[in-house]
């Protein structure tokens, strides 16, 4: 169910060597990148990421950065701790905190990207459009709130605020039978439907759902639909079951409308929807808001203008 929004990382040994190196290899990292040849990325690695990481891993997360943040442009150096650098990266799209660190013998033993951020605040603290629930029956809140003991998402800015729903069975289990398929879960191919009236920002379609217990970081979202309200705000949903997606990019949809069937596509554990708001379309440089909606059941007790927490049981007021 985590993100994950490094690019790559591992443990390093090693000692420290000179600036200049590392100004080498990150110019020489830059030049493979733009160039899209992930396997001149790959042969930069130390032995032990070549082992932590293979080559098919390396090229998906560079195609993944690549179409997310498009060539990188320049770097600027920020701080140094240990033998590990720490640099602002440009690319076309916005900026990444790069951190990376060097063996004895100028190969990469830890490279770290993580979203830029500025500490600016949201450019506004919650959604003011009314919204409904995406699904119908009861749906278990496994990640919501505001600490980390209710949400890890408060870790991720873009994220902070997101929620992770899924649906309890017997014995309070996700699924029936072994769990070794995602059809013995009881979310998946649950039908998601639009909070709002909105307009699909974007779609990302054609990614396989994982085995339960797999995951993939390099399309963290898996296949995904992102709305725009009329008040900019930009609803995530991530994680559909493949080919089930039924809106495109630039349609109006109205509140109810039916987007795809719940799945465990992208860097998702198991089936389960994954839902925030943020106050601008990238999901690595803008900023989570508190999503509200307007009239729900939480625990079998109405409520209006609820923002679900971690526990809470959920489903809309007609049910």
């Amino acid at each position: 169910m985590k993100y994950l929004i490094a690019l790559l990382c591992t443990a390093s040994l090693g000692l420290s060597a000179q600036t200049q190196a590392y100004v080498t290899a990150i110019e020489n990292f830059q030049t493979s990148y733009n160039d899209h040849n992930a396997e001149q990325i790959f042969n930069m690695f130390a032995p032990l990421m070549q082992e932590s990481v293979n080559l098919e891993t390396t090229g998906q997360i560079v195609r993944s950065f690549q179409t997310r943040y498009g060539e990188m442009k320049s770097f600027e150096y920020k701080e140094k701790e240990g033998i590990t650098e720490t640099y602002i990266v440009h690319f076309e799209k916005g900026k990444q905190t790069m951190h990376i660190t060097l063996n004895r013998d100028g190969k990469l033993s830890g490279l770290l990207f993580k979203p830029f951020t500025d500490s600016r605040p949201p450019k506004f603290e919650r959604n003011s459009t009314a919204l409904g629930l995406p699904f119908k029956g009861k749906w278990f809140t496994v990640w919501g709130g505001d600490t980390k003991a209710q949400n890890y998402h408060v870790n991720f800015p873009a994220q902070r605020r997101a929620f992770d729903f899924l649906i309890l069975g017997k014995q309070n289990k996700t699924y029936e039978r072994s769990g070794t398929r995602n059809e013995d879960y009881y979310a998946f191919g649950q039908p998601i439907y639009a909070v709002c009236d909105a307009v699909v920002y974007d779609v990302i379609t054609g990614i396989d759902d994982n085995k339960p217990g797999d995951m993939n970081p390099a399309q963290p979202l898996g296949n995904a639909v992102i709305l725009k309200t009329k008040n900019d705000e930009y609803i995530f949903y991530a994680h559909f079951e493949k080919e089930t997606i039924k809106v495109e990019k630039g349609q109006e949809i109205k509140r109810g409308q039916f987007l795809g069937n719940c799945g465990n596509s992208g860097n998702s554990s198991e089936p389960h929807l994954h839902l925030h708001i943020q106050d601008g379309p990238d999901l690595y440089s803008d900023v989570g808001v508190k999503c509200y909606f307007d009239s729900i059941m939480v625990n079998g007790e109405l409520k209006q203008d609820y923002s679900p927490i971690r526990l809470n049981v959920i489903s809309p007021p007609e049910e």
